[in-house]
């Protein structure tokens, strides 16, 4: 284990006066008060970091990659497969997570990765992953889908349904159930599960078992949500990391206002799946996420909401940071496995 990860896990155990003592009391915003081992994280994130402007697209995407060893190590009993698929033309990575001694015919749930479709990939949240197919008995199958701005939008969304033909069409060779394939993402793989179970749903034909949402974006049209300017500089999603977001991919404002980057205020959002949402108090987007909830209510759609007011933006991918973070994980996972499980006829 490296030094630095050893720190890392060292904090989770320090008492918090000490934890005070180093990094000065936790920030609260809108009555929140920000977990402690998180509040550690964000300062020393915050020590010699460039403007953002003075950061290349390369540098941002190499500071994302040093996160992935925050997650904590595959849940126990999961084994993983590393393969890819060819969806549209493209060879794409995946990561398929798989409970050990798992029957064949099982659940499945495909997993997009959080980086505003513009950074990180399949292996971001490889923690969660491996937790959700260890509480759901499911094979979940994280997608390496193209970013923008190299494939335009809305080429992310677009592997996200070829995704989902493939193991539509590949079920039996993948040993799933097709009949019970979830969708979860965190962010803006938060979107591409929402916005591909309204183009599923408009489409008829099958539809998917559940859903997953942590901290998702929902919609580009944000300006009116008190989030947005409360939490505008909290770790590690910032206003200014939004703006970045959306240049690259949406270059001079171009399908900005497209229907697939914003579900939030879809026509209808009634005949959706049951979904799990777990939305973030130090998070730009709270608001948002918490907005879209509230519609699936309303939409007559089962709906289990948490705010964990204490996390922030991205929280799947620190659990080797703080208890709080796993104790979150664990619930949006043991959420979607009963989700799952409504309605669902024995398999013989």
């Amino acid at each position: 284990m490296s030094l630095q990860l050893l720190m890392i896990d060292t904090l989770r155990i320090l008492p918090k006066w000490l934890l005070r003592a180093f990094v000065g009391p936790a920030p609260l915003i809108d009555g929140n008060t920000l977990d402690m081992n998180m509040h550690v994280l964000a300062t020393l994130s915050a020590k010699g970091n460039k403007p953002r402007a003075a950061q290349s697209l390369e540098d941002i995407r190499a500071k994302a990659a040093e996160f992935e060893g925050l997650n904590l190590p595959l849940a126990r009993g999961v084994t993983v497969e590393d393969t890819s698929f060819e969806l549209l033309g493209n060879t794409l990575s995946a990561r398929i997570h798989r409970p050990q001694n798992a029957p064949e015919n099982m659940p499945a749930i495909l997993f997009f990765h959080q980086g505003g479709m513009v950074i990180m990939d399949h292996l971001t949240d490889n923690h969660f992953c491996s937790l959700l197919a260890a509480r759901c008995g499911a094979a979940v199958i994280a997608l390496d889908y193209r970013l923008c701005p190299e494939n335009p939008f809305p080429a992310p969304i677009e592997d996200a349904k070829a995704l989902w033909c493939f193991v539509q069409d590949n079920a039996a060779d993948l040993g799933v159930d097709p009949a019970r394939v979830a969708l979860a993402g965190d962010s803006a793989g938060g979107l591409m599960s929402s916005t591909l179970a309204l183009i599923l749903r408009d489409e008829g034909g099958r539809q998917p078992k559940a859903l997953c949402l942590a901290y998702p974006w929902v919609t580009t049209n944000s300006q009116d949500q008190h989030s947005m300017t409360s939490c505008a500089n909290t770790f590690p999603l910032t206003q200014e990391t939004m703006h970045f977001f959306n240049a690259h991919v949406f270059p001079n404002d171009e399908n900005i206002n497209h229907d697939w980057v914003n579900p939030l205020h879809a026509e209808t959002l009634e005949g959706l799946p049951p979904t799990v949402i777990g939305t973030a108090g130090f998070d730009p987007i709270r608001d948002q996420g918490n907005a879209f909830a509230e519609r699936l209510e309303q939409s007559g759609n089962t709906v289990i909401h948490h705010c964990f007011t204490e996390l922030t933006h991205s929280y799947l991918m620190f659990g080797r940071v703080s208890n709080n973070v796993e104790a979150a994980c664990v619930r949006l996972a043991e959420d979607l496995a009963q989700l799952m499980a409504m309605d669902q006829e024995p398999v013989e």
